[in-house]
């Protein structure tokens, strides 16, 4: 497929588990003008065994590193660098999707050129498959109701109420985005451990609109992520006070109202560590 619409990315280290669930949730949606960009990071868990499944089917690119990279974010450079599609969907390892969710996202690009990303509610689903909430939760603290239901916002304004906030756009597998817009903004920042996507998220925002639908179309799998090594809040801190800088400089912010930010995310991070300290919180329910 020289152009197809759309690029599936999917970075993968030690997900042999879900990993097959992975794959056939895009392998199965019902738009099919994609290609399918599988990373290996040098798993050690039998990635490899699942994925001697795939190598003979149409579509599919696979690519495995003889060295750990270390991080997500250099995988998500090397995908998107390989990517040939108008749009990219970076579909982590260990979610899955509603076969449904291209055909639902791919419109909300389509119809609104300024939009330089689209993303959806996601189920939150453990280790096991099951539905343990949705990632309305995430979000009811800034607004009981607006992601509730679909909007079109431009970039900037998107920041200032939300963003530099938090990371509002939490999991990465829920997101469609413009390739001509992502390519604007590469590379993806391979200093964070956690938080590059927040980051990235930031940076696409600047330069165009997003886009949002209420319907849950992405499987977001808590308690399985290889990303952190931390509590949580430790390093969304040592992360989060350098994104948020950056994306106050970008929309216009005082020196005072990019402070004040900060040290209303420090105590975000406070409250996410004493909870998991006090209570044993899964590690990904604090992701930013």
């Amino acid at each position: 497929m020289q152009h197809p619409k759309i690029s599936a990315i999917v970075p993968n280290y030690n997900h042999a588990r879900f990993l097959g669930e992975r794959i056939d949730s895009i392998l199965s949606q019902t738009f099919g003008d994609l290609e399918l960009i599988i990373l290996d990071d040098a798993s050690t868990d039998g990635s490899h065994h699942v994925l001697a499944q795939y190598y003979a089917r149409p579509r599919i690119r696979i690519v495995v590193n003889t060295k750990n990279t270390g991080a997500a974010f250099p995988q998500w450079n090397r995908g998107i660098a390989l990517a040939r599609g108008e749009y990219v969907w970076i579909a982590e390892s260990d979610d899955s999707a509603d076969p449904h969710f291209l055909e639902r996202l791919l419109p909300l690009l389509d119809e609104n050129p300024g939009a330089g990303l689209a993303y959806c509610q996601s189920r939150l689903i453990n280790p096991e498959g099951v539905e343990i909430g949705n990632s309305l939760e995430w979000s009811s603290d800034l607004d009981p109701v607006r992601w509730q239901t679909d909007f079109l916002n431009s970039g900037a304004d998107e920041i200032r109420k939300y963003l530099i906030v938090k990371n509002t756009i939490p999991n990465a597998s829920a997101v469609l985005l413009r390739r001509s817009v992502l390519l604007q903004t590469m590379p993806v920042d391979t200093s964070y451990k956690l938080c590059g996507d927040w980051l990235h998220w930031g940076k696409i925002l600047l330069r165009s609109d997003v886009a949002y639908t209420a319907m849950p179309l992405n499987h977001w799998r808590l308690d399985s992520s290889n990303s952190r090594s931390q509590v949580p809040g430790v390093l969304e801190w040592k992360e989060g006070q350098r994104i948020i800088r950056h994306l106050g400089e970008g929309v216009g912010f005082t020196e005072r109202e990019i402070t004040d930010a900060i040290l209303r995310f420090a105590d975000r991070c406070l409250a996410w560590a004493a909870s998991s300290v006090n209570h044993n919180a899964p590690a990904r329910v604090a992701a930013t």
